[in-house]
């Protein structure tokens, strides 16, 4: 599975998932949540890539029983991620074309279903708004430990709005370097407004943003090891990728930088390193 195949084979990448799954995980089991939409303030930020990553080290607990949604009928982009054959797409379940049980499908960890729509795209509009739509998501809660949901960005169309009442709380994904701060603050406002509880924030970007965020040295102490042959204890799959992970009450500091418009874009490669913090509200909060 490609997603596993990347984890395994990049340290930094895998150390931040697993400390975003880690703390999400504690999160739910604590207070009962087990829907979780995944989204993002505009298109491009890294929510798919986000939620295919998650799921997968979520469900390399064998005793867990996890299901990655795509509710994004637009523009479906998680299932580049897996590449599973489709046969009963969400779509079809949620039209009545299916049960909804032939919709789900399985992947190589025992752990993991997909529910995935067509890849052509559908009408949200003939599915979201529909009663079948909250049973489908009640039935999801029923039946797994922890949903999490992928939907369209939250600021070029309502579809995502339109799931926020069925949900639990929200992860939102920005880019460090091309999430702007009123952006930010406009989907903060949006999910408060339904009353949404914001479960958190993950970053990307942050090495071609901020290569001056914090860790590199100790990040580039593991790749020196591996290029040396030299191996680490604490694993030797690390890359040339920097990922920083913000606790609760980090905000505030220099990452208040990634949201300022003079930051430029996704940087030379474009990649995306995963970072978290709880503390949205100091981000996108007043200026």
């Amino acid at each position: 599975m490609k997603t596993l195949d990347r984890i395994s084979e990049d340290w930094v990448l895998a150390t931040e998932i697993h400390k975003l799954e880690s703390r999400l995980w504690r999160s739910t089991r604590k207070e009962g949540i087990k829907i979780v939409l995944v989204s993002s303030p505009n298109r491009g930020e890294g929510k798919s890539t986000t939620v295919a990553y998650l799921a997968s080290a979520l469900a390399l607990h064998p005793e867990r029983r996890i299901l990655a949604a795509d509710f994004d009928f637009r523009d479906p982009q998680l299932n580049a991620h897996f590449e599973v054959p489709v046969e009963r797409t969400l779509g079809d379940a949620i039209g009545g074309e299916c049960r909804l049980q032939d919709a789900i499908l399985k992947t190589e960890l025992p752990s993991l279903d997909l529910a995935l729509p067509n890849q052509k795209g559908e009408d949200p509009g003939l599915l979201l708004r529909t009663r079948e739509c909250s049973l489908t998501i009640e039935y999801f809660r029923e039946h797994y430990d922890l949903v999490l949901i992928d939907v369209p960005a939250l600021l070029p169309v309502a579809d995502a709005a339109v799931l926020l009442p069925f949900v639990d709380g929200v992860i939102l994904v920005t880019m460090a370097g091309r999430t702007t701060k009123p952006a930010l603050r406009r989907a903060r406002e949006i999910c408060l407004g339904m009353g949404v509880r914001i479960l958190g924030l993950v970053v990307g970007n942050l090495k071609e943003a901020l290569p001056e965020h914090g860790g590199g040295r100790y990040y580039e102490y593991y790749k020196r090891k591996k290029e040396k042959g030299e191996g680490s204890s604490e694993g030797d799959a690390g890359g040339d990728r920097q990922a920083r992970f913000r606790p609760e009450g980090a905000a505030g500091q220099s990452g208040d930088a990634s949201w300022g418009p003079k930051l430029g874009g996704r940087g030379k490669r474009g990649k995306k390193p995963i970072a978290v913090t709880r503390n949205l509200d100091r981000l996108a909060g007043s200026q």
